[in-house]
Order: structure tokens, then C-alpha cells, then sequence
């Protein structure tokens, strides 16, 4: 069925929803019309309406994914709080002014600018440093894709580089305009005019999960793909028809993303130290949490991304389901088969239990990797092994102790945790032995 015939049904129908007290509520008919005139020729597997439809059912998701930061990626320069950069400062932003940004792009860790031309955006070669409150260049120089562009930032459009996973529904059609900015319902469900139908036509309720995809339900591997689409490194498969392309076209939730996107070098391998890995292949990148997930005794067990993050909450930081250590210890708590075996957190730990040494994530998702700045971005490997100070021996990239005790050597907090015991005193031993070699090797050299 046509997309035009689709439309008509819902116009036929009053474009109606039900919301969540049962009554009828008209929806955003536009929004439908608007898909139709991107792509008149789109069929129901494609055909995508647009949150504001999705919230006529569904008022309690969407207000909540209203609150997180997938839903403000992409913004306009006028919109309450959106803008964090300070134009006022005279440095390089005097390049450009506000007038020359069409939308905003983040704001968490960094805020960078796009730019209309004809009928596509470019981003403007600025970019706002939020903890640092400085102005830096941008102009890609690493990314793997760059020898496949000019050294133009005019010549970059982001429908190439950056609106596959800033926006909804451009992944699956592969064009310049998304049908919607951010990150939204579709992005994640699929294209919802077949499920919008299916409840107007069968009733209130009962086309629930018709024709559209609901992560849960999918198998292990599908569920993470969902998330895997934009947040893990990888490349066009060979022989693809978008090999300049910096995210999976053709992909759709429900997919199986190996079909349109392979991981990135270096996925879980030696090798070496790269723009997006360290040399043992851990990321030193955000957006790669995928890449190091996959490594982890989570992802092996069955663990999903959503599990722990909230797609439909921005309550506490990252999208998760609960702050702090309450998160961890929904599973880890002691005495549970997959808590540690000590019978408290400070015993567990070594550290004072209201001090950052106990909390779950500043040993097990150290910051480690970069956003805008150097050691913003956490890993996602959860083992401790892989942020350990052997780490920084053998692959030279920070470890979980000196994180916070930057004061001390890789080799002080080695012996730190050679003397408190347990299963890896030997472990710690080897690694002093290996700092001790590389120490002799250096001074004869």
C-alpha cells in the first residue's frame, strides 16, 4: 500500500489516536503530509509520521524522551537554553557569527553549528569545548572517511557524515531530509504510519505492536543493534553503495546490522594506537561505547544497552534507570550470583563507602576516552582488567587508580592492589615485573 492511501485513510479516519486515558485525540496530520512530500513514493514499510503522532498514544514516552538528550541533538539558535556557546568571546569564533548557525548540534561536551547551503547543511569549522569554555577548530583530519572528501568544510555535508544518527529516519532512506531532527520514537521503533493505521483501524488497543518494532521483543543481538546503529564505530560493508557514508544507510530497527555496517579496525584486536582505538583496541573515542561493550562479561551474559539505559528518561545522567551505584546493585549487590564476594562495598573495594573509590563506575566505566576534551567519555568494557594501571604498562592508556590518585604513579597503585589481595595479587605481580623490565630496558637504552 501506498503512502499516499495511507494518508488517506487517516485523513478519512480524522487522523485520530487514542492517548493513554482512552480518549480520541486528533493528531498532527501535517506531519504525515510532510513525509508524503519528501518521498511521495514510499511505501508503508517507510513511511514514518513523526513523534508528535507517536505522543497521541503514547504521552507518558514521549514527554519523557522529551527530557533526554536524544531528543535535543539537533536544535534551533532560538530555542530556551539551547545555545551554550559564547559568541561574545574574540577568538576564532569571530570567524562566524550566530547569524551564520542555522542549528545547533549537542551541547552536553561540545557544541558545534550547522550551516544551510542549497538544500544541505555543513558544519561550520568551530567548535564550543564546554568544560573548558573555549573556542577550538573543527575540521576532521582522522576520521577514516576524510581522504573521500575535500579539504573544504563546504564540500562536507553532514547528510553524508553526520544526519544518520542526529535525526530519524535518514538511515533507512538514505537521502538529505529527514523526516525529523533528533533522535526520536522512529529512530528506535521503526517507521510508524502501518502501526498508526493498524490502531485507527482495529481500534483503541488493539494493534498494539502491529507493524512497528519494539526492541524488547527482539532477539539479543537485534536489541543491541538498535542502539549499535549509531553507537559503534564501523564502516560500509564492502561493495556498498555509500561507501563515503559515516553511518549503516539502508539499516532499519528490527535489521540485522551487520548487513550494512562493519566494525571498525581494531574491534577487540592488537594493533595499532589509532584515532578511535588504543592499541589494545579499547575505544578512546565516545560514540564507540558499542565496540567495547561487545568485549564485555555483560554483553556475553545477555545484558542489552537498554537494560541499564532509559531511551524514554533523562532524569539522571547517561539515560539510566536509577543514579549511582542503586543502578549496579540492582544486579551486583553482595551475596547475589553476580555480586562481588565481599559482604560490603567498602570491603569490596578498599575505599571509604561514601568516597568516588566506591562508586561502581569510577573503577569499572572510568573516564578514559575523549568527547571534546581528553578522559570525558566512559568506557564500556566494565571488566576492571581493561582499565587497570597493567593497561598503561602494556598499551599506554589511563587506568581506573590514577584517575583519581593523579598524584601517583602507575606503579604506586599496581602495588596498591598487589597488597590488597585477593584474585589478582598475582595478577599485579606479573604487571610490577613488566614495569620493572620496561624501566631497565630504558635506562640502557
Amino acid at each position: 500500500m501506498k503512502l499516499r492511501v495511507l494518508i488517506c485513510v487517516l485523513i478519512c479516519m480524522g487522523c485520530k489516536a487514542v492517548n493513554s486515558q482512552g480518549e480520541i485525540t486528533t493528531t498532527a496530520k501535517t506531519e504525515a503530509t510532510a513525509v508524503k512530500e519528501m518521498d511521495p513514493l514510499a511505501t508503508e514499510a517507510s513511511a514514518y509520521v513523526g513523534s508528535k503522532v507517536c505522543a497521541g498514544c503514547h504521552p507518558e514516552n514521549y514527554e519523557g524522551w522529551k527530557t533526554t538528550l536524544h531528543s535535543k541533538m539537533i536544535q534551533e539558535t532560538n530555542q530556551p537554553g539551547a545555545l551554550v556557546a559564547d559568541f561574545g568571546k574574540q577568538d576564532i569564533s569571530t570567524q562566524f557569527s550566530l547569524n551564520d548557525v542555522d542549528l545547533l548540534v549537542g551541547g552536553r561536551f561540545k557544541q558545534r553549528f550547522m550551516k544551510k547551503i542549497g538544500d544541505d547543511y555543513y558544519m561550520l569549522p568551530i567548535q564550543w569545548n564546554v568544560a573548558t569554555k573555549e573556542w577550538v577548530r573543527y575540521f576532521p583530519r582522522d576520521e577514516w572517511w576524510v581522504s573521500q572528501y575535500p579539504e573544504d568544510w563546504q564540500k562536507r555535508p553532514t547528510s553524508k557524515l553526520c544526519d544518520g544518527c542526529h535525526s530519524t529516519s535518514l538511515i533507512g532512506r538514505g537521502g538529505k531530509t529527514p523526516a525529523e531532527w533528533n533522535i526520536a520514537c522512529e529512530a528506535c521503533h521503526g517507521p510508524g504510519a502501518g502501526h498508526v493505521v493498524a490502531e485507527a483501524s482495529l481500534g483503541p488497543g488493539q494493534g498494539a505492536g502491529a507493524k512497528i518494532i519494539n526492541p524488547a521483543k527482539l532477539p539479543f543481538d537485534r536489541a543491541n543493534d538498535v542502539c549499535f546503529q549509531c553507537h559503534l564505530a564501523g564502516r560500509p560493508p564492502e561493495g556498498s553503495e555509500y561507501p563515503d557514508r559515516d553511518y549503516p544507510v539502508g539499516y532499519l530497527p528490527g535489521d540485522d546490522l551487520t548487513k550494512y555496517k562493519n566494525p571498525a579496525p581494531s574491534l577487540g584486536m592488537e594493533g595499532p594506537e589509532s584515532h578511535e582505538f588504543f592499541e589494545d583496541g579499547i575505544s578512546k573515542k565516545n560514540r564507540n561505547q558499542g565496540n567495547d561493550f561487545i568485549r564485555s562479561k555483560m554483553y556475553s551474559r545477555g545484558i542489552r544497552c537498554f537494560d541499564c539505559h532509559n531511551p524514554h528518561s533523562g532524569k539522571y545522567t547517561a539515560m539510566v534507570y536509577k543514579p549511582g551505584n542503586s543502578l549496579c546493585l540492582t544486579c551486583h549487590s553482595a551475596n547475589s550470583p553476580a555480586g562481588p564476594p565481599e559482604r560490603s562495598i567498602s570491603e569490596h573495594t578498599h575505599h571509604k563507602a561514601d568516597s568516588p573509590g566506591s562508586q561502581c563506575i569510577e573503577c569499572h566505566m572510568p573516564r578514559i576516552g575523549k568527547h571534546a576534551v581528553k578522559l570525558e567519555s566512559r568506557s564500556h568494557c566494565f571488566d576492571f582488567d581493561f582499565v587497570s594501571p597493567e593497561r598503561t604498562i602494556l598499551y599506554d592508556h589511563p587506568n581506573a587508580c590514577n584517575r583519581c590518585h593523579q598524584d601517583k604513579t602507575t606503579e604506586w597503585a599496581l602495588r596498591a592492589l598487589k597488597n590488597w589481595g585477593g584474585k589478582g595479587k598475582w595478577k599485579w605481580q606479573r604487571a610490577l615485573q613488566e614495569l620493572r623490565e620496561q624501566v631497565s630496558t630504558e635506562e640502557r637504552g
